[in-house]
């Protein structure tokens, strides 16, 4: 990635930004993002709110994290703008806290949503707890989301619309002199959390009814011993590949070689593995959820979640000659208001308008 300070030291020094702990390795997609702003940043100013190990070491970055904050604005009057990216669960709750210390001390508080199980978890609140979470959120000077969707979710709960604003995901370009795409057979590409949200185990159960010779690489962590044995126990060991958690150039190998990016999400945001693989010139089969039907039209298919037979019709209809490939060159174009350039010019925007 470009390491060319979108942000200059004139406006980035006037920002503070908070979030998971993005070093070291760190996977997910708060993390990337964090580090493409990073790149972005002449100045970047972060403090880390947690951190995915032991639940000791998440309470100590939560409790850290507060007092660094608070620290960190007592000294530094420089700051004006506390930017924090938040998922759901107990996140939310705790960066509403980081945002209400941010306000008492003078500074303009803009919270970004990542989450994409938001409403999940904001429904499941008693309505009592709901008022508190709409109260708090009244209170920000902008609730950053991540689609036209969000938006009008949000403002369906109570926020106000003036206050809510869309900024798109960020993903790099890909860099130059990647390996050519070879027309045939089929090579089918997930990357992505493994575990029933992220419908890869659905994805499996259609490749049951897929003609041989097509393959489907998997990347990703977490549930990789039940992974290993659905792909096994299915039949599936000449035709699907796991390889872990891939990174670097492993992972631009396998985006490159892949003709059709498949993430059949039971919810999302948006994802910038989506993303990532449009730019890689990826036809994609996803699902209609979140902010994904504004990026994935004539470039991809969208099938319901959890629907297998969808699923796999989707996957037989990228094996005629040609479609994958003119589907892909839609998603060249359809990514590049999410490069760095664009979405730093509607950063840029924002900020300035807080300041």
């Amino acid at each position: 990635m470009t390491h060319h300070p979108y942000i200059d030291e004139a406006l980035s020094r006037h920002v503070l930004t908070v979030g998971e702990y993005f070093q070291d390795r760190v996977h997910g997609g708060i993390a990337a993002v964090l580090r493409s702003y990073q790149a972005c940043f002449a100045d970047f100013r972060f403090i880390p709110s947690s951190r995915s190990r032991s639940f000791a070491h998440k309470l100590r970055y939560d409790l850290g994290g507060l007092f660094r904050l608070f620290h960190r604005l007592l000294w530094d009057r420089d700051i004006r703008i506390v930017h924090i990216h938040t998922a759901a669960g107990r996140s939310f709750p705790k960066h509403l806290l980081y945002a209400r210390l941010a306000r008492l001390t003078g500074r303009k508080t803009v919270l970004h949503c990542h989450a994409s199980r938001f409403q999940v978890w904001y429904e499941g609140l008693s309505e009592g707890r709901r008022r508190r979470v709409r109260e708090e959120m009244g209170r920000l000077d902008r609730l950053v989301c991540l689609s036209e969707a969000w938006k009008t979710y949000f403002v369906s709960i109570g926020m106000p619309e003036e206050k809510v604003c869309v900024l798109r995901n960020i993903t790099p370009e890909p860099p130059a002199g990647l390996p050519m795409r070879e027309t045939a057979p089929l090579r089918l590409l997930f990357l992505g959390e493994i575990g029933p949200r992220k419908g890869v185990f659905d994805l499996l159960e259609a490749m049951k009814g897929i003609p041989e010779g097509v393959r489907l690489d998997i990347g990703g962590n977490r549930m990789e011993a039940e992974l290993r044995t659905a792909i096994r126990d299915g039949g599936l060991d000449d035709r699907v590949f796991f390889h872990g958690f891939v990174s670097g150039e492993q992972k631009r190998d396998l985006l490159a070689r892949a003709h059709v990016f498949v993430l059949p999400s039971h919810n999302e945001g948006l994802p910038i593995s989506i993303l990532e693989a449009m730019s890689y010139g990826c036809a994609i089969i996803s699902t209609p959820v979140g902010g994904i039907p504004e990026v994935v039209g004539e470039n991809g298919v969208l099938v319901p979640p959890g629907d297998v037979e969808a699923i796999r019709s989707a996957i037989l209809s990228m094996l005629p000659e040609g479609v994958s490939g003119r589907m892909g060159a839609l998603s060249r174009e359809k990514v590049k208001p999410y490069y760095p350039g664009a979405v730093m010019d509607e950063l840029k925007r924002l900020y300035r308008a807080l300041l």
